[in-house]
This record gives structure tokens, C-alpha cells and sequence, in this order.
């Protein structure tokens, strides 16, 4: 009767979380498989002296002898539930840290909390004469753990799920997962003992660091030249202390100009520092590329530096270097990020006209020479030179098609332009367009307007007649003077 009391007042303390009519479902469970465990051993031990006397024959004893056995099973098998029951998973750390390949990592720190329920069993050790060893140890078996995104509860982590054997009464376990999207907080969940737990962590920074990680989603651009680069940079504190850290970019070209701004207020920054609590900023870096290719800058060869987060000690220790071999940038502990500029070439047309306004009489036709220049960076291509007449106008270029144009080089085009015979005396303008690629790109250009006076033409005849009357005219005038001076 003791022993029962005793079980029924440590369920009710094992299993306080369990409703009142739980318990007493539990410990009705519990005197039934006492008794009967009880009853079957006594008999056991019974039937034993009886088959020593002879008295009963072995099938007899080893009948006996298994329902004792299964009667201790049974009763085993109660107490190891309220046991199980009764252990718990702490989730005692979970840090975020960065490895040396820069991947993002999530270290958990489980432990077994059995330790109160342990000391308590062994106030009752006298009467638990079928606890095994193994029993006693309470140890926590087929632990499943996984990380999950707290927004859509997807699995962020790889091992999509890690499974620990086991955790010792008050030992603690590890698991360690690689991000596979980077988060500031995740959802934990725990499988064990036939229950799941989770919960919703802010996620610790590896203070042992002391550094802050660099990510840029755009790492590598095409530019042209003339023209800027804006690389987007995400920067993460793993660092407990409020430090300063100051920017250094080295192995850019010293004809490449750089501004660091703050992503969220445009303000540029020389160095920077994380208020309390925060452990994310967004920066944009932008290169200024210079309108020429020279021996540092070549129009698609990549340019390839680095952006250094520094603290102040190890920007003092490494100067003001602009220039480092590989082996010393992988030396510097840091936060440091590659990026890649490749230069591209732009193309550009100009076409240039001794003048542009042009006067012609009706029935003549106009002759110009136009020069288009490729004032680019790149090598134009199928250059095409067409003409936008006004009605029934047309227009003779040669050479109409020009394969090829280097930069800086030019090329004189001959354009006729024919006007009807019909032509009405006015203002007509003529459109010059022209056409190219550079790099399989479609190059813009700008259309020049010819603008062509057109007037009307006297006849010759009439001209000499109105001369010659003019003449006369004017000889009358003076012979009718002479005479009437000689009056």
C-alpha cells in the first residue's frame, strides 16, 4: 500500500502540466500494473518452491515464469511513459556565425533538463526494484531537430533535419546547420519522445568574431565607360562590442573613382558604426569609370577588388595601401568582399556638315558632303546612312553602307539630293539618320536636318531685255539733260 501511495504522489508531481483526470487515469494504470506485477511475481516465487518440491511440472513453472515477466514489462513500460513524459529539451543557445568560405551558419545548443526529476526517483529507489540502470539514466533518445522559416515555416537549414541519438541526463548536444536563406530569427523545432516542441528564436552573433560579414547580390557589372557602377552591400555585425569600422578599397585602379553612400539617407560615408541592437546595414558602393581606355583600363577585361570593413587597429596596421596580392587579402581577418568591373565600350556616332542651310533654284539639285565620325569607345558596325526626303524628293549617298569604323577614325559621305522638277518655291528640310551596332548592341545616334531654300528661276531673256531697257532709259536721260543744258 506504501508503494502505491508513493507512485500516485510522484505522478502528481512528475506530470503537473496533465489535467486531474488524467492523472488519476495514470495512477489507476499504475496500481493496476503494480498489482498485478505483484501478484505474478509472488506467485512466481511460489510456483518456484513448488517445482524445487516437485510438486508442479516445468510447463507449469515456465508459464508462471513468463507471466511474471510480461507483468514486469508492463509495469516497466508505465513508469519509463511517466518518465518520458517528464523529460524536456532546453534550448539553451542558438548562434549565428560565418565560417571561413563565408557561408552563414546556425549553431544550436540543446540540453536535457531531467536533472530535478532524476533526484526525486531516488528518494524512492527502495521501492523501484525494476528500474534497470539504462532506466535510472533518463536518457533523451531520437532527438529531430530543423530549422524553419518563422514567416512560411519553410525549412532554412541543411541538414533539412539532424537527428541526436541521444542526450545523458544534463549533457547537452549540438547541432549545426548551414543557412540556406540568410534570417535573423528562425523557428526551432524539436521531435522527441512521440512530442514537438518549437519555438521562435532571435538568433545570437558569434561575438568571438569581432568582424562584420560583406554580401552584394550584384558583385559583378558591365559598365560603359564614361559611366558609374553601383554595387548594392548588405553588412552584418557578428560582434558584441560598439565598434567603428572604417572602409578601405584596394586593387581598383587609381583612374576608377569610388563614393560609399548609406542606402537609406544617400549620405556618404568614410566609416561606419552599428547603434545598440542593430546588426544590419545596407550600403551602395558606386565606381566612376573614365571616358578612355588606358594600360589599367581595357574595354572588356575584368577589373577585379576588394572592399574591406576594417576596424581601427587593423586599418592603422595596414596604411593607406591601395595594392595587395591575394595571399595578404586572405590573411587580413576582416570583413571583406570581391567585386568585379569589366569596362565596356561605348559607341558613338557624329555627323558633321560644313553647313546645314542650303540655297537652290527650282530645277537644280543639291551636292554636299557629309562626315560621320565614330566618337565612341567601341568599333561601330554596318553603319547605315539613309535620308528622310520630303514628297517625291530623293536622295543619292555614296557610300550608303559604311562595314566598319574604328574609334576616333571618320569617313567623308557624298549626298545628292534631288529635288522633282515640279519642285514649289519654299523651306524643305532634309533628315540624315543613321544606323549602327557596336558589340551586337544597337548604338544611338542623333538625326541631322539639312534645311534647302528653294527659289525661283528668271528667265534669261527677260533679264537681258529689262537690262537693255534700262539702259535706254537711262541714255534718254542723259541726252534729253545734255540739251537742255546747251539752252
Amino acid at each position: 500500500m506504501k508503494i502505491i501511495i508513493a507512485f500516485t504522489l510522484l505522478l502528481s508531481l512528475i506530470i503537473p502540466g496533465h489535467s486531474q483526470e488524467d492523472q488519476a487515469s495514470i495512477a489507476l494504470d499504475l496500481k493496476k500494473a503494480r498489482a498485478a506485477y505483484e501478484i505474478a511475481k509472488q506467485k512466481y516465487e511460489n510456483d518456484k518452491e513448488l517445482y524445487d518440491q516437485k510438486a508442479i511440472s516445468l510447463a507449469e513453472f515456465n508459464n508462471t515464469k513468463n507471466e511474471s515477466l510480461a507483468k514486469e514489462v508492463d509495469y516497466q513500460k508505465l513508469i519509463l511513459r511517466l518518465i518520458s513524459q517528464q523529460s524536456y529539451i532546453i534550448i539553451e543557445k542558438a548562434v549565428k556565425y560565418q565560417n571561413s568560405k563565408a557561408e552563414k551558419h546556425v549553431q544550436i545548443t540543446l540540453r536535457s533538463s531531467t536533472e530535478g526529476n532524476q533526484d526525486y526517483l531516488q528518494q524512492f529507489e527502495q521501492h523501484f526494484d525494476i528500474f534497470t540502470p539504462e532506466m535510472r539514466t533518463a536518457k533523451v533518445y531520437n532527438v529531430f531537430v530543423s530549422i524553419n522559416n518563422i514567416t512560411d515555416n519553410t525549412i532554412i537549414g541543411s541538414p533539412y533535419e539532424i537527428r541526436i541519438p541521444y542526450i545523458d541526463n544534463g549533457a547537452t548536444a549540438l547541432a549545426d546547420f548551414n543557412l540556406l536563406r540568410d534570417a535573423e530569427s528562425v523557428q526551432v523545432v524539436l521531435n522527441y519522445n512521440g512530442k514537438k516542441d518549437t519555438k521562435n528564436i532571435y538568433l545570437e552573433k558569434d561575438a568571438s568574431a569581432n568582424m562584420v560579414a560583406v554580401t552584394s547580390s550584384q558583385f559583378a557589372q558591365e559598365t560603359d565607360l564614361g559611366s558609374s557602377a553601383s554595387y548594392d552591400l548588405g553588412l552584418e555585425r557578428f560582434s558584441s562590442s560598439d565598434d567603428v569600422y572604417r572602409f578601405m578599397v584596394v586593387n581598383l585602379p587609381r583612374q576608377v573613382s569610388y563614393d560609399l553612400y548609406d542606402a537609406d539617407n544617400n549620405a556618404r560615408l568614410s566609416q561606419l558604426k552599428f547603434n545598440q541592437g542593430v546588426n544590419l546595414r545596407k550600403l551602395s558602393l558606386k565606381a566612376y569609370l573614365p571616358d578612355r581606355e588606358d594600360d589599367d583600363i581595357k574595354i572588356d577585361k575584368p577589373i577585379d577588388f576588394y572592399l574591406l570593413v576594417l576596424s581601427d587597429a587593423e586599418y592603422t596596421r595596414l596604411g593607406e595601401s591601395r595594392n595587395m596580392t591575394q595571399k595578404e587579402i586572405d590573411q587580413i581577418q576582416s570583413g571583406k568582399i570581391k567585386l568585379e568591373l569589366i569596362p565596356k565600350g561605348v559607341g558613338r556616332i557624329t555627323v558633321k556638315a560644313p553647313s546645314l542651310y542650303h540655297e537652290i533654284k527650282t530645277g537644280d539639285s543639291l551636292s554636299m558632303k557629309i562626315t560621320v565620325m565614330n566618337d565612341g569607345t567601341r568599333v561601330l558596325d554596318n553603319i547605315k546612312i539613309t535620308t528622310e526626303n520630303p514628297l517625291n524628293w530623293k536622295s543619292l549617298i555614296v557610300p550608303d553602307i559604311i562595314a566598319t569604323l574604328a574609334p576616333g577614325k571618320e569617313q567623308e559621305v557624298k549626298l545628292n539630293i534631288l529635288p522633282p522638277e515640279d519642285v514649289n518655291v519654299g523651306a524643305q528640310e532634309v533628315k540624315i539618320k543613321t544606323q549602327a551596332t557596336a558589340n551586337n548592341r544597337t548604338v544611338e545616334t542623333e538625326d541631322k536636318t539639312v534645311r534647302i531654300q528653294v527659289e525661283a528661276r528668271t528667265p534669261i531673256f527677260g533679264t537681258i531685255m529689262l537690262i537693255l531697257l534700262l539702259i535706254g532709259v537711262l541714255g534718254g536721260i542723259v541726252v534729253f539733260g545734255i540739251r537742255i543744258s546747251k539752252r
